[in-house]
């Protein structure tokens, strides 16, 4: 049976989560333009991108804020495909589909599912998949990131630090990142090197079209 005391704690906890959540739902929430990602530079290292128009039916099912989706191609011949998905804080900043659902959902065999560290001590952790279908084989990086943070990989983690957003600066927005580009002559580490590259230059060019970017966000954690 319970004790006074710890009945007593207990309500004091209920209490404080209360006035907690109707303080949070009071408070205006701050929604960015997302138009801003449009500015992420059509030029990144040695590849020019060319936006990719999205289908309406794959639109619909993203259902995300703000869609960019581009092929970034290399003069060698090299191409790799990025898309950003943003969703707003009246959203909850979290996508509807995620890579290792919806690359199954569309035909793609699921070959390897990892994690990887891009960049060592500085750079950020990437969700790794290998796809294959009829005979075409991609490497697929993806990776999450809201206002504080980049390179979480996780459901999980993106919503814990949306509540972390949500008490601090009353936003809880954030995007899916994926990058891909198709395995050649079975080369998975000539394919993981394009990624690497890629994932590290994306990084530093969302940090300026941010939405709300007029917040600094040099100090974000990755």
């Amino acid at each position: 049976m319970m004790r006074t005391g710890e009945a007593l704690s207990l309500l004091g906890l209920l209490l404080v989560a209360g006035v907690a959540a109707w303080w949070l739902m009071l408070r205006p929430v701050v929604e960015p333009d997302p138009a801003r990602l449009d500015a992420l530079p059509l030029r990144l290292m040695d590849y020019q991108a060319m936006d990719i128009p999205m289908d309406r039916s794959v639109s619909e099912m993203l259902d995300a804020d703000h869609n960019v989706q581009r092929a970034y191609l290399h003069p060698q011949g090299y191409v790799v495909f990025v898309y950003v998905g943003y969703y707003g804080t009246r959203r909850g900043g979290t996508p509807e589909h995620t890579p290792e659902v919806c690359y199954p959902s569309q035909g793609w065999a699921l070959a390897a599912d990892g994690a990887r560290r891009v960049g060592g001590r500085d750079g950020i952790d990437v969700r790794e998949l290998v796809v294959t279908k009829q005979g075409e084989q991609r490497l697929v990086h993806f990776w999450y990131r809201t206002r504080e943070r980049s390179g979480i990989t996780s459901i999980a983690g993106l919503r814990l630090d949306h509540f972390r957003g949500r008490l601090l600066h009353n936003r809880a927005d954030g995007a899916l990142v994926r990058v891909s580009t198709p395995v050649e002559h079975g080369d998975l580490d000539a394919a993981r090197s394009r990624l690497y590259a890629m994932d590290r230059g994306l990084e530093l060019a969302l940090d300026q079209v941010w939405p709300g970017g007029d917040e600094s966000l040099a100090g974000i954690a990755r």
